[in-house]
């Protein structure tokens, strides 16, 4: 199947899932990751040795070596012995990389309201990273898979990392940034609680220690809402209270881009930055930014231009 263009428009809170099969479980993605479907042939993958236990090896794609991951072996899920499996290959792209993942079929592609996605509980999730939320589809329960975690278990080094002291345009008045960078406060959106924990972590070690993060783009919307009627009821502006909303695109109940399109158009809040943060920095995905007026936008693999975007939004004024 070859790849569709996502003709939804920017930030109506829509999204369009592309459920597939591991054994009898449902799972889905975004379809704005998936480049192609592929049918499986094993004699056109060459094994790579000491790998992952999960990658079964490469194969080419278009003269592109591309690696194939195995989601069921990655997941540890166990397989029943009447359960029967048409394998094919999604091939899918994002963080500006491009990987096959095998599963067991695909069903179809569902478009719906990032508003019917539920977020996984921190309880479940602390055992099961790789599940970010799930949604439930003519009563099957299609649990939301987060493949850059997946990928950054496979690839430790695209796992998020920053170091201030090596970073050129930051290697001078270390201390006084970070004294500046405490007085800012910053509302984060993002579903991926390893994200989230690596954000903070990253963030804090550079000084920005008042960020406020929510695995969710409802509950993001409605702090910037609370910090708005706080300043109204202060007579005073609310970027005396709040500097930057920085948000991913896919998060449960409120999409990222629907966030900023809220934030900047109905409370009005033109000069507050609002920074897009997600795997799914592309040409097309930009325009879509542009569209409901995102001040800025970073690939997540990127998060040196994360602190550089809050430092000339948030300091250099």
């Amino acid at each position: 199947m070859a790849r569709r263009e996502i003709l939804l428009e920017s930030g109506t809170n829509e999204v369009e899932i592309i459920e597939f099969l591991l054994g009898s479980q449902s799972f889905g993605v975004n379809v704005a990751k998936v480049r192609e479907i592929l049918q499986y042939n094993p004699k056109s993958v060459t094994a790579v040795p000491d790998t992952f236990h999960s990658v079964m090896g490469m194969f080419i794609l278009r003269e592109a070596t591309v690696s194939l991951i195995d989601l069921y072996s990655h997941l540890d899920l166990k397989r029943k012995q009447s359960e029967t499996a048409r394998k094919v290959v999604m091939v899918c792209e994002f963080n500006n990389m491009v990987n096959g993942f095998l599963v067991d079929g695909v069903i179809e592609i569902h478009r719906c309201s990032w508003s019917d996605i539920t977020p996984i509980s921190p309880f479940i999730s602390q055992f099961g990273p790789s599940v970010t939320s799930s949604i439930t589809i003519d009563n099957r329960n299609i649990l939301l898979l987060d493949l850059e975690h997946v990928i950054t278990d496979i690839y430790p080094e695209t796992k998020l990392i920053y170091s201030e002291e090596q970073d050129p345009e930051h290697a001078s008045n270390i201390v006084e940034r970070h004294m500046d960078r405490e007085h800012v406060h910053v509302i984060l959106a993002e579903d991926s609680p390893i994200v989230r924990s690596s954000v903070k972590k990253i963030t804090s070690e550079v000084g920005y220690t008042n960020i406020t993060m929510f695995d969710n783009g409802m509950d993001a919307y409605m702090a910037v809402v609370e910090q708005v009627e706080k300043a109204e009821q202060e007579g005073k502006n609310v970027l005396e209270y709040l500097h930057a909303v920085v948000s991913d695109i896919e998060m449960p109940q409120m999409d990222g881009l629907t966030l900023c399109r809220r934030v900047k158009q109905e409370l009005g809040l033109k000069e507050l930055p609002v920074i897009i943060f997600s795997s799914l920095v592309n040409d097309q995905m930009i325009q879509k930014c542009k569209s409901v007026n995102a001040d800025a936008w970073s690939n997540k693999l990127e998060v040196a231009d994360l602190i550089h975007l809050l430092d000339r939004f948030c300091l250099e004024k």
